[in-house]
């Protein structure tokens, strides 16, 4: 190796154990030429125990990174140096653009574990969320289907409660003739006399029966106006519930 080569490498053993303290990870750093280790500083916690002229391990990221002339990644086992690593490694070139050595850079698998197992847990969680969401949008068009449901019963309630009011109306102007028929015939009773007293008795019951008949029909008319008005607020709100579930079943099913 000429002087220019080593000149090169120094500089390298100098850069290189400064370059580690600028990574705020547990960051370790060597340095090679083709044969052995020139430097190796372990991180804080991680330490390979490469000692200074240890020779080049074949497989390894620097020792690749040489025959292949190109940047290398490899995580290491623990076979290679007892602890589990991750290398990056570029071959170093002279002057002419010819390989005379290699430097590294060594850190530890723990954070990449645990980003390992972050993302799977998220993965786990994030099937979990979309599977419970298909699950509550299901459930959730189930009961938009059943207030629909519930809005065709209120509106044909609606109609039938009209169809009530015909038949009221109809009651209303029998109780009415019955009233007149009832007056008439008190009258006629009182115009003839003795004679027509047993008359003017039936007439007085046609007159009580048209009153209480009339009574019967105002307290039916105020019963199917309650009925109407819950009705009404029964199908409104059933038409709000609709809709409503109908956007949380659109904006579940985006999620999912």
């Amino acid at each position: 190796m000429s002087d220019s080569d080593n000149d090169i490498l120094e500089k390298f053993l100098h850069v290189m154990p400064l370059l580690g303290s600028m990574f705020s990870g547990d960051i370790g750093v060597a340095v090679t030429d083709l044969e052995k280790y020139l430097l190796y500083k372990p991180g804080r916690n991680l330490d390979l125990k490469i000692s200074s002229g240890a020779p080049i391990k074949t497989g390894t990221a620097v020792h690749r990174c040489m025959n292949e002339n190109r940047r290398v990644i490899v995580r290491g086992d623990k076979a290679t140096f007892g602890l589990p690593y991750i290398a990056t490694a570029v071959p170093i070139h002279n002057a002419s653009g010819k390989v005379i050595g290699g430097s590294v850079i060594i850190e530890s698998v723990e954070q990449q574990d645990l980003l390992k197992e972050m993302a799977a847990k998220l993965s786990d969680n994030t099937s979990l969320l979309a599977s419970t969401s298909e699950e509550i949008s299901a459930q959730t068009q189930e009961v938009s289907a059943v207030s629909r449901a519930m809005s065709v019963a209120a509106a044909e309630s609606q109609g039938r409660l009209q169809e009530t009011d015909q038949v009221i109306g109809l009651i209303k102007a029998v109780a009415g003739q019955t009233n007149m028929l009832g007056l008439n015939a008190a009258i006629e009773a009182a115009r003839v006399g003795e004679q027509g007293r047993g008359f003017g008795v039936v007439a007085e019951e046609i007159r009580k029966l048209a009153a209480s008949t009339g009574e019967s029909i105002k307290k039916i008319e105020s019963t199917l106006q309650t009925i109407r008005d819950d009705s009404r607020k029964n199908y409104e709100q059933s038409r709000h519930i609709d809709e409503v579930m109908l956007q949380i079943a659109k904006a579940i099913t985006q999620v999912a």
